[in-house]
This record gives C-alpha cells, sequence and structure tokens, in this order.
C-alpha cells in the first residue's frame, strides 16, 4: 500500500470513530479497584485480630494513663535531658517521663514505684550525676489524672475528623469527604490494633502518632481525589472505575516516592533512638503504611461502590 493510501485509511478510520462516536477509554497500567479486595482481606483481619487482643488484655497504658510517681530533682550540675535521659535507659527506666523546669533541674515520671526501687533510683542518680537532697517534689500521681489526658485525646481527635470532614466536603463533596473519613477510621483501627498485638505502651506519644498519621492518610487522600475530580471534566465519556483506576495510577508514584523518603527519618529513629522515639517510630512506621495503602486500596473502591448505588457518575 502506497503513502497516500495509508494516509487515506487512517483518515477514514479517524472519521469512522467520529462519525459513530465511540468513547476512547483512557488506558492504565494495573487495576488497583480489581486487587483492592486483597487488601481489605488482609486490613480486616488485622484489625479482628486486634479487637480480639483488646479484649483479652487491653492496651498496655503508660504512665500518662496508669498513673504512677513524680520526683522533681535537683542536680548538682547543669544536665541536658539527653544525658540524664541515657542515664535513665542505663538504671533500668528509660520509659520515664522526663521534663526539664530548670538547667539543672527535672521532673521523673515513672511507674508505680516500691520505697526501694525508688531508692534505688535515686542512689543511682547521685552516683552518676550528682543530687540534691532533699527532693523538690516527690508524689504519687494518681490514675485518675489519666482521666482528663484521655477526655483530651479523645477530643483531639473528634475535632481533627470533624475539620477533615468540613474540609473535604467544601473541596470536593459530601461522598469524597465520608469516604475519607471512612479511609481515617481505618487507618486509626489500624495503629490501635499494632497496639494491642505488639502490647507496646500506649501513652501520650501514641496520641501524637495518631493525629500525625491522620494528617498524613489525608494528604494521600487528598491528592488522588484532586485528580479524581480534575479527570471527571476531561473524561466525561469515561467510566467511572476506569478513570478512578487512570488517577491512582497518575499519582502512584508521587505516593510511593513520600512514602518513601519519609521512611528514611523514621528508619533513623528505630535505629538510634531513645525508647520514646523507638515507640513514636513504630506507630508512625505501621500507620503510613496504613495511611498510603489506604488511599489507593480503601477510599477508591468506596467512592465507586458509592456511585454504583447511587450514581451521579457515569458508571
Amino acid at each position: 500500500m502506497s503513502k497516500k493510501n495509508k494516509i487515506a485509511a487512517k483518515n477514514m478510520i479517524k472519521t469512522k470513530n467520529v462519525a459513530t462516536d465511540i468513547p476512547q477509554l483512557r488506558s492504565y497500567r494495573f487495576d488497583f479497584l480489581g486487587k483492592s479486595k486483597f487488601v481489605v482481606i488482609i486490613s480486616t483481619v488485622f484489625i479482628i485480630t486486634g479487637i480480639v487482643f483488646f479484649l483479652t488484655r487491653g492496651f498496655n497504658f503508660g504512665i500518662d494513663f496508669r498513673g504512677g510517681n513524680l520526683m522533681e530533682v535537683k542536680f548538682q550540675k547543669d544536665i541536658s535531658i539527653s544525658e540524664l535521659r541515657v542515664t535513665m535507659e542505663e538504671i533500668g527506666y528509660g520509659k520515664a517521663i522526663l521534663q526539664s523546669t530548670g538547667s539543672d533541674r527535672y521532673i521523673i515520671r515513672t511507674v508505680q514505684l516500691t520505697d526501694e526501687e525508688k531508692t534505688k533510683i535515686l542512689d543511682d542518680l547521685d552516683k552518676k550525676i550528682g543530687i540534691t537532697k532533699p527532693l523538690i517534689q516527690d508524689r504519687n500521681v494518681a490514675a485518675g489524672f489519666s482521666q482528663t489526658i484521655i477526655k483530651n485525646a479523645l477530643i483531639a481527635v473528634a475535632i481533627s475528623i470533624a475539620g477533615i470532614l468540613i474540609y473535604v466536603w467544601i473541596r470536593f463533596a459530601v461522598r469524597f469527604a465520608i469516604v475519607t473519613i471512612v479511609e481515617l477510621l481505618h487507618d486509626l483501627l489500624i495503629i490501635l490494633s499494632f497496639y494491642t498485638i505488639s502490647h507496646r505502651e500506649f501513652n501520650s506519644t501514641t496520641i501524637a502518632v495518631i493525629l500525625t498519621i491522620l494528617g498524613y492518610s489525608l494528604s494521600d487522600a487528598v491528592v488522588i481525589f484532586d485528580r479524581v475530580r480534575e479527570e471527571l471534566r476531561f473524561g466525561k465519556t469515561d467510566r467511572f472505575p476506569d478513570l478512578v483506576n487512570y488517577s491512582i495510577n497518575k499519582t502512584i508514584v508521587r505516593s510511593l516516592i513520600t512514602g518513601t523518603t519519609t521512611f528514611f527519618p523514621i528508619i533513623v529513629l528505630l535505629i538510634v533512638g531513645n525508647e520514646t522515639l523507638k515507640d513514636f517510630g513504630f506507630g508512625l512506621l505501621v500507620g503510613i503504611i496504613s495511611g498510603t495503602f489506604s488511599s489507593i486500596f480503601i477510599g477508591p473502591p468506596l467512592l465507586v461502590l458509592w456511585n454504583k448505588r447511587f450514581p451521579v457518575y457515569k458508571k
């Protein structure tokens, strides 16, 4: 066939497509929606396991929630909080909460101690650093104090979720907002299940982890939903599931790069950090993995199912 005939044939094909108005579907490399059921199964099993562990042994609450001893100690020289943390780890109380009240004064909060255990801690601190007696404070922190922390933590999470709902509602639509909240609840249950299964200490740092992960998960969800919204403007002939799959494929590199770069400082925390930082790092690691997967395999499939049941966009 001559070059002129080939051009004529191509023009005939284009004319035929325009004349018959055949929609040209967007192509994508990987069917994320089709594989989402495997992630849903894994998440469901993990959450159910977490619930079982919660019912059988509960959370391993830390000092913030259980109460304990509070000592305010004046040292014989200035000392940094990192130096004091190392010393506390050496004497076996690395999870103690330290709060500086001066260059040479610290509040040390520990689990409930016997008189012998308290005496040993003070003797070891006196040998390694040198302390001034009597102590500025030496008292028990009642477990009832933890109720205030729990109440404030729940209020913080509730306000965060409400703010996220309003933000996504205004920026996108109601169904996007509700699906985002379901994603965040999924990530919250995954993190809580991790703490019940691993029996790692649940303390005020855990609350910081939860709030951090909620923000991270929201960011991932907004990136994908924003792409879906843009594609809805230009891909009106595409089926909604194909459009969502196409949007995920276009944003997956960004999600993976963000997750990977976040892993590096977390790995450093797990390797060289103290006990408190390691608890923070483990929670972040699990939360980031959960947030990345939920924004790809949980939220978008829910959005497609919702549209299938209550269609607004093309099925």
